[in-house]
């Protein structure tokens, strides 16, 4: 009897703590670190707009036509990508990034139905051009969305994921970009060159000296993320300018 209320009791106390543990975390995993003010908001080049799915940086003017459609990580704030999709934005390329409902697909059946989303998103849009991206557990994601409708986009750009390892991506006939981080604790380097040859021998493969997982993103700590050597903002410049490169150079 005495052992039945002691076992009950470690169960209490360590779902208890591990909600704790979810809890903070999730926290962690808000946006930080940027102004939001001047990020979230439109001005005389890029119209800004949130909705129940998206957030959205649309050129007001100069657009090329290309455009972006981005899948956060796990549990991370869709706004922690913003930084990223405002600078690409005021390139010409529309960015969205979408929302997913308590921001992460728990079940097959809710991934399944987020993409189901996305696509009818994208085949009723006037946009002429897509590529889907995205980081971490987004970066499968978008590897699955690729995998099902590969005829509605024009190039895929993984970040800081491991993505796809089960997927057989290498007959893909459009561009693919892949960055990874040196120090990426959660998508190291050995487990991107395990899983290289699931996509086209074409892939362009990009490392960020010094980089980690977190700071793919503009987000809080991170279990798992990797010490970096190099600051936030010198991995964002770098993540802008390769992903900028390779939208620039791809032939869509």
């Amino acid at each position: 009897m005495a052992s039945s209320k002691k076992r009950k009791i470690i169960r209490y106390f360590l779902l208890i703590f591990w909600a704790l543990v979810f809890g903070w975390q999730f926290f962690q995993m808000n946006a930080r670190g940027f102004d939001k003010a001047n990020v979230l908001a439109s001005d005389q080049d890029i119209l800004f707009a949130e909705t129940d799915e998206y957030l959205s940086f649309i050129p007001q003017t100069d657009s090329v036509n290309t455009s972006v459609l981005f899948f956060p990580g796990a549990l991370v704030q869709p706004e922690a990508y913003a930084p990223l999709a405002k600078k690409l934005a005021q390139k010409g390329y529309s960015f969205y990034i979408q929302k997913i409902p308590f921001r992460i697909a728990v079940t097959d059946n809710m991934e399944q139905n987020a993409l189901i989303n996305t696509s009818k998103f994208i085949s009723t849009s006037n946009e002429e051009k897509w590529v889907v991206a995205g980081h971490s557990r987004g970066g499968r994601m978008a590897v699955n969305y690729a995998s099902l409708y590969p005829e509605s986009i024009s190039g895929l750009v993984l970040m800081g994921t491991t993505h796809p390892k089960d997927k057989d991506l290498s007959r893909l006939e459009f561009p693919v970009l892949k960055i990874s981080a040196s120090e990426d604790g959660l998508a190291s380097p050995p487990e991107i060159d395990q899983f290289a040859h699931n996509l086209p021998d074409s892939t362009d493969f990009f490392m960020i000296q010094g980089g980690n997982h977190s700071q793919f993103g503009y987000y809080g700590f991170q279990l798992g993320a990797g010490s970096p050597t190099i600051t936030r903002e010198e991995q964002q410049k770098i993540i802008f300018n390769v992903v900028e490169k390779f939208l620039r150079n791809s032939k869509f």
